[in-house]
């Protein structure tokens, strides 16, 4: 019989109304990797909060070296070697990285520092000196960082939530020697949340799959069962879709010159002399690790941001000087990164955000019409297949697919001919990856020009006729689609130029 490191046994919890979790049963073997699967709102983030003390369940049990623990909280499970790397880093950036390594009064290495952080370094393949502040590293120096900080704490338990999202493929791949590295030579035991079927094959020995706060598979031998297996038991049967880019190219209907900006609060260029065009029925992908830049392109062409030097045309109209209201005049339509808080505003109603970017359709006289309201909506939830059961809800009760659903086809029902879509499809399953997919394909199809960008370079290469790399606000290198490799535009995302 397998001895585990950690049970749980017959897990529920509840909020309110909605089961997170059902009956669900969980356990690792110690100096294994394990995958955790599962789509949006399938109980994985909440058995990961009970694992570390931060939730307490209703029912079950949970063993840790065969003991029964009651009362598990954060503290106490830190205590019993569980530690956790959340997808929002948790540094003191003012700190030094010695010093954030060491701040637990659970460090194990606090007389021993220089000899520990030389071997972990080298594991981790960071160059860096530990006087060094947090805020002086790169996104992926701070995920190593975080992830040391658990093996400083001494956590023989680490549970990783999505730890490569912010990561170059190159890194990603040295994440994955140095976490196969920690379970072989130091016996942790780790388990790998990821929504990438591909990092769950490449990284995990074995895998469980979680559906609807139910656990529906367990410690599957990863080697053993296919992508289609597992997209099948997160979701059921999904045909994901071949891109056909033999579609006919128009004109220019985004022209980009010379465009730079400057964070005048600390004096810093945050985009250095941005170029390129985008034409009828053309999607062009622009790819980086995040806080290079691309967060500011997309306000500066959406006319969020106004305050840049350099030229933007929209079917050749000049609205460098202009704001957002004469950008959409000229049929441009914008899909912001952050969907809850930019896209769609929180604590209003489904209805209400529906009709925000065409409210005038919806009036009669100075107010809104009650059944123009409601019969755009439902045009809206019929076009683009939305799971809205109330109108009168709150935003905030849909899922993250239909809410991105919303928010894209309020923006595409007028068939605009610029779209900028930042990160669409981020924290979305399967099934709503390739919903989202074939609405972008439809709009270029009619004739669209779309600035599509993405973190997620699978994504990208399947949309995209063109691909830009942005390093530290600047276009650093380019391909054509049918010339790039994911090997060469990771390297440029790193700043590597050939």
């Amino acid at each position: 019989m397998k001895q585990y490191i950690l049970e749980a046994k017959n897990i529920s919890k509840s909020f309110g109304n909605v089961r997170a979790l059902e009956d669900v049963n969980f356990y690792l073997e110690k100096g294994i990797i394990h995958g955790l699967l599962g789509e949006n709102g399938a109980g994985k983030s909440s058995l990961m909060n009970v694992l570390s003390g931060i939730y307490q369940p209703e029912k079950g049990s949970i063993f840790v070296n065969n003991i029964k623990q009651t009362n598990l909280n954060p503290e106490y499970a830190s205590e019993l070697g569980i530690g956790m790397v959340h997808q929002e880093f948790r540094l003191i950036e003012s700190f030094s990285i010695q010093d954030n390594l060491t701040l637990s009064k659970s460090n194990i290495y606090r007389d021993d520092f220089k000899n520990a952080f030389e071997k972990y370094s080298e594991i981790f393949s960071l160059s860096v000196n530990p006087e060094k502040t947090i805020s002086e590293l790169s996104v992926g120096e701070k995920q190593k960082i975080e992830i040391m900080k658990l093996i400083f704490n001494n956590s023989s338990i680490m549970l990783l939530d999505e730890p490569t999202a912010v990561l170059t493929p190159q890194e990603t791949d040295q994440l994955k020697n140095s976490l196969k590295r920690l379970s072989e030579e130091d016996e942790k035991t780790i388990v790998l949340i990821s929504h990438k079927l591909k990092e769950i094959r490449e990284f995990t020995e074995t895998v469980f799959v979680m559906k609807n706060g139910e656990m529906v598979a367990e410690n599957l031998l990863t080697e053993n069962v296919t992508d289609n297996n597992l997209i099948e038991l997160m979701m059921g049967h999904i045909k994901k879709s071949v891109i056909d880019k033999s579609n006919k190219v128009g004109d220019a209907k985004l022209n980009i010159k010379s465009v730079e900006y400057v964070d005048k609060v600390n004096n810093y260029k945050l985009l250095d002399n941005i170029n390129f065009e985008i034409k009828a029925g053309e999607i062009l992908g622009i790819a980086g690790v995040s806080g290079n830049g691309q967060v500011e392109l997309a306000n500066i062409i959406s006319g969020i941001q106004v305050d840049y030097s350099g030229e933007i045309f929209i079917n050749g109209q000049d609205v460098s000087g202009k704001g957002v209201k004469s950008r959409k005049k000229l049929n441009l339509s914008y899909i912001p990164e952050n969907r809850l808080g930019v896209g769609l505003a929180p604590g209003v109603s489904i209805l209400d955000n529906s009709i925000v970017k065409d409210y005038f359709k919806t009036r009669r006289g100075p107010h809104l019409s009650k059944t123009k309201t409601k019969t755009y909506l439902e045009n809206l939830i019929n076009t683009f297949s939305i799971k809205a059961p109330d109108s009168k809800a709150e935003i905030s009760t849909l899922s993250g697919g239909n809410m991105q659903k919303l928010l894209m086809g309020r923006e595409l029902i007028s068939k605009p001919e610029v779209i900028i879509a930042s990160q669409p499809t981020r924290g979305l399953d399967v099934n709503a990856v390739e919903a989202i997919h074939n609405l972008l394909v439809d709009q270029r199809d009619g004739g669209s020009a779309i600035l599509l960008i993405s973190e997620d370079l699978d994504e990208l290469f399947k949309l995209s006729n063109r691909l830009l790399v942005m390093y530290e606000g600047k276009i650093v290198k380019s391909f054509d689609i049918n010339n790039a490799d994911i090997n060469n535009v990771g390297l440029a995302m790193a700043g590597v130029i050939e």
